[in-house]
């Protein structure tokens, strides 16, 4: 039985998350600017009973400029019983007119709002998250989550970003 191959998952991922662009955010936006794909680390999750974390290895890729960032990802509120073995999830990035952003940082903040996945084997998950630190940028706040692994999760996720 072949599996998943998960770059190739996150490639068609990115470009699934890339197709959806709300008109109302896109209307308040210069356009979109690149997508920021994060991977889970291996062996870096805590699960609680309420509460969930784990790390993640990002990459905001705009116009062949690729900037790294550090992540952190989970449920800060809500029932975390998945346990991953592969995770990937991506989200555009927008851009508001008339700001000159320093792309290298500009990422780095708090998002949060709604967030479900499920997993047997191979599985899938959406976030609906908003927020960060920098008002002249915002990802599309729905992300789609692609990995490996058993279980379900779903509450108030999180994802937070610090540049490298």
């Amino acid at each position: 039985m072949k599996v998943l191959n998960m770059k190739y998952f996150s490639f068609l991922l990115a470009t699934l998350v890339m197709a959806y662009t709300p008109s109302a955010i896109a209307e308040d936006a210069k356009g979109e600017v690149g997508v920021v794909t994060c991977k889970y680390i291996a062996g870096s999750k805590v699960n609680l009973l309420i509460h969930s974390s784990a790390s993640f290895d990002c990459v905001f890729d705009h116009g062949g400029v690729k900037d790294y960032y550090d992540g952190e990802a989970g449920i800060g509120l809500g029932l975390d019983l998945q346990w991953t073995e592969q995770s990937t999830m991506a989200y555009s990035v927008l851009a508001s007119t008339g700001s000159t952003v320093d792309w290298s940082t500009a990422l780095n903040g708090t998002y949060t709002g709604g967030k479900a996945s499920a997993a047997l084997g191979v599985g899938v998950g959406a976030a609906a998250l908003i927020g960060g630190g920098n008002d002249s940028v915002a990802l599309v706040p729905l992300a789609l989550e692609a990995g490996t692994g058993v279980g379900a999760t779903a509450g108030i996720g999180y994802l937070s970003l610090k540049a490298r």
